[in-house]
């Protein structure tokens, strides 16, 4: 079983042309935070409290292994790319509202 485990995970990062034991750490590694993340930001739209952090946080951790296909490895599916630029320009946004919102006050 675990050498099925190993294989999978070694055929997911050689479609990309990535490091197999790279890829593996990050896409099992990152699983735990993921979920604290997820958890963290359950907790906080119970509250109703700002959700920015745990966002993004929860986003990071899910999209880890993608980052670093998209950064040392090649043959990205298209709509990754479509991904980070919606991430980006969500964060660029928030950003700008948190900042105006400062100006504002003071």
């Amino acid at each position: 079983m675990l050498d099925d485990l190993v294989a999978w995970l070694g055929g997911l990062s050689e479609g990309y042309g990535v490091d197999p034991l790279i890829y593996a750490i990050l896409y099992v590694g990152s699983a735990p935070f993921f979920f604290g993340s997820l958890a963290w930001l359950v907790a906080r739209l119970r509250r109703r409290a700002p959700i920015l952090l745990p966002a993004l946080s929860t986003v990071l951790f899910f999209s880890l292994p993608t980052l670093y296909v998209f950064v040392a490895g090649r043959n990205l599916p298209w709509w990754i790319y479509g991904v980070l630029v919606v991430l980006a320009v969500l964060g660029a946004i928030a950003a700008v509202r948190r900042v105006r919102a400062a100006l504002h006050r003071s």
